[in-house]
């Protein structure tokens, strides 16, 4: 899933399963909804390498409740 060696945020929450499409990721960024590793992220064109999901991972957390460890497999 990583084009050019890296993955945008929306393709994360989608392929995380934490939203059901692109529109409605960035909706949720947009909002203010979408926290990476307790940072919350803002711009949609935020960017992710594999090696940031190396080791642990990244937690991704979209609203209060939803939350997934992403990998890179």
């Amino acid at each position: 899933d990583f084009m050019n060696g890296t993955i945008d945020i929306l393709g994360v929450l989608v392929k995380a399963g934490l939203n059901p499409s692109r529109s409605d990721a960035r909706r949720a960024v947009e909002q203010g909804g979408v926290t990476v590793d307790n940072e919350k992220v803002t711009d949609v064109k935020t960017v992710y390498t594999p090696e940031q999901f190396a080791g642990e991972g990244i937690v991704v957390k979209r609203g209060k409740k939803n939350f997934r460890r992403v990998f890179a497999v």
